[in-house]
């Protein structure tokens, strides 16, 4: 018999609800989109198929985390495409449907910037896909080893002073740190970067503040961001990761307290109404 009082439907084995289905649960069932359909609210998993998000948030009225910006600004040119959208603060920057289409351009062009600039693949993680261009030949050297069909873009250098802010999003809950390189180009923590939460809490919560902003105007709940502050001004926002690394965090335990946290603050809302 299906529930009468408020209830939630949890995808999620890790968030119990008072209605738990297997994640790949036939969607066509009349009794799954029933109670799909009169949930207070639906859990997903932090990572699911665009396709499976689509068909369960097509039967939900209210869900979380809400990942449409993931799906609908895949990888770092979209990311730029949105930033420019919305008026942020980010790095200028040149966009070339590939690296044969940037080759092209910067032989007849060069750099509108001087040296030295940033050179990115679309994807890829931990600047596994970020070079630092120092002169003209880099970019010939670096370049033609980028994935031939994805985007590629150039970017003007943002003196970040060796470090750059991570800010963490679950829903409400905002988790920062700075990861700092030690003044070299690269401060990811799988590259030697070290993690500090304590290191200029002022730029931290200007950083937080610009994040939760932005994530209210585009209804995301479950992503990390990486900011520099090249100046007093506003920060600059330099990339959105949707698959990040935790051990800023507290690890995978860290993740799922704050995700967890960040449903139960969710779930009150859901309860409370628009």
């Amino acid at each position: 018999m299906m529930p009468q009082a408020a209830y939630f439907v949890s995808f999620y084995p890790a968030v119990a609800a008072e209605e738990n289905l297997p994640f790949l649960v036939d969607l066509s069932e009349p009794k799954v989109m029933s109670l799909l359909q009169r949930a207070a609210g639906v859990v997903l998993p932090p990572y699911v198929p665009p396709w499976r998000y689509r068909a369960i948030t097509g039967l939900a009225c209210c869900w979380f985390p809400r990942l449409e910006v993931r799906f609908n600004y895949p990888g770092k040119a979209r990311q730029i495409l949105l930033f420019r959208e919305l008026g942020v603060r980010h790095p200028e920057s040149l966009l070339f449907q590939n690296p044969l289409e940037l080759l092209e351009v910067f032989s007849r062009c060069g750099s509108p910037w001087g040296y030295p600039l940033v050179l990115k693949g679309d994807l890829g993680g931990g600047g596994s896909t970020v070079y630092p261009i120092y002169q003209a030949s880099d970019v010939a050297c670096y370049a033609p080893g980028l994935p031939h069909n994805q985007p590629a873009l150039l970017q003007r250098w943002v003196e970040h002073g060796g470090r750059d802010l991570r800010v963490v999003i679950y829903g409400e809950v905002a988790i920062s740190y700075f990861r700092v390189g030690g003044g070299r180009f690269y401060n990811n923590v799988c590259r030697g970067g070290r993690i500090d939460h304590n290191l200029a809490p002022d730029q931290q919560r200007h950083g937080v503040g610009a994040v939760q902003a932005f994530c209210r105007r585009t209804g995301t709940d479950l992503a990390a961001f990486d900011l520099m502050f090249p100046d007093r001004g506003a920060p600059v926002f330099v990339e959105i990761n949707q698959h990040f690394g935790r051990k800023g965090l507290g690890g995978r335990r860290g993740h799922e307290e704050y995700f967890q946290q960040a449903v139960g603050i969710w779930r009150e809302r859901c309860l409370a109404g628009p």
